[in-house]
């Protein structure tokens, strides 16, 4: 499995590719004036890692003692504006509960190598997070405990929740539609909207959804999986239900436009991650012929490149700190 700024010109910031560490795992790139997040899996515990990279080194965010990361393959950890903290879902044993285990949302503080952990939710329910544009908040949705003696935590509902980083304080969202927990969420620049996957259980069918975090509304504006909203707003990139096209919409559904398409074997995974300057799209491609690549999308140029092969999926992309 796999889980990391253009500047210049397309040719030029190919050629600066860099291995950030000789530890590193063949492929492991990073970008000049980038951060970008990287998930993996390692042999042995916690068997997913999580590494952050930029042009300075790069830092593995492994779980805190007692604590073990969210190891599905559809969930996202999530890599703040800054690049200064990765926010996950971590789980450790509690024997007051029924299942044995409960869940936290853990924030990650690059800089320091430390974690701090919020929330007391269902063992392993937290799903896929984001920061809010500015990183001041962190949006996920979860089961919540309602108590360590109640019946059965997972027959709680999920929540949507948002993070104040600062204070701590969480507070859910009224949304009371079914949203995909483990799929890509993705925050609209203005920090009124969250874009989400919404499932049916009667149905096979993935829709995006665009909820407003202030009143609990909820939009349909196309079918797909793992929305990506671009940093300056105008646009939503999400993957079609086979996992063969990457589509560009408006976040009113509008002049939806393919950009990106494979064939064969191959799929696309882990939904497009945008570049801070909204000119570029990397993609994480998977065949069952050969190891995974990324591939890298010029939009204004319409050229694709394809990254160095590598095991690991990139996650996010931030503008390095200064």
């Amino acid at each position: 499995m796999r889980a990391v700024l253009l500047t210049a010109s397309l040719v030029s910031v190919l050629q600066a590719f860099v291995c950030v560490s000789c530890a590193q795992r063949k492929g492991r790139f990073t970008l000049p004036g980038s951060t970008l997040l990287f998930q993996g899996d390692v042999d042995k515990p916690p068997y997913v890692e999580l590494i952050v990279v930029s042009n300075t080194g790069a830092v593995d965010a492994l779980p805190p003692a007692g604590y073990w990361g969210t190891a599905y393959t559809t969930v996202f950890p999530a890599l703040s504006p800054r690049a200064d903290r990765v926010a996950w879902g971590l789980s450790q044993q509690d024997k007051s509960r029924k299942e044995g285990i409960k869940s936290v949302l853990g924030i990650f503080s690059i800089a320091d190598k430390t974690w701090k952990t919020y929330g007391n939710f269902c063992g392993e329910s937290i799903g896929s997070a984001v920061f809010s544009p500015d990183g001041a908040k962190v949006a996920f949705a979860a089961k919540p405990a309602i108590s360590s003696g109640d019946g059965h935590c997972f027959e709680n509902p999920t929540v949507l929740q948002i993070l104040d980083v600062a204070t701590g304080i969480l507070t859910p969202i009224q949304y009371s539609g079914q949203i995909d927990a483990n799929a890509r969420l993705t925050w609209s620049p203005d920090g009124r909207y969250l874009a989400g996957q919404f499932c049916c259980a009667k149905s096979s069918t993935h829709e995006i959804v665009v909820i407003d975090i202030f009143s609990g509304g909820g939009r349909v504006i196309a079918e797909g999986t793992n929305p990506s909203w671009s940093p300056k707003g105008e646009w939503i990139a999400f993957d079609d239900q086979r996992n063969k096209e990457c589509i560009l919409a408006h976040p009113d559904g509008g002049d939806s436009r393919v950009i990106k398409r494979v064939h064969g074997n191959v799929i696309l995974l882990k939904g497009a991650v945008w570049s801070p300057d909204a000119e570029e799209l990397l993609f994480n491609e998977e065949s069952i012929d050969s190891d995974g690549n990324v591939s890298m999308l010029d939009l204004r140029s319409g050229r694709v490149k394809r990254l160095p092969t590598h095991t690991d999926f990139v996650l996010g992309w931030a503008i390095q700190p200064r």
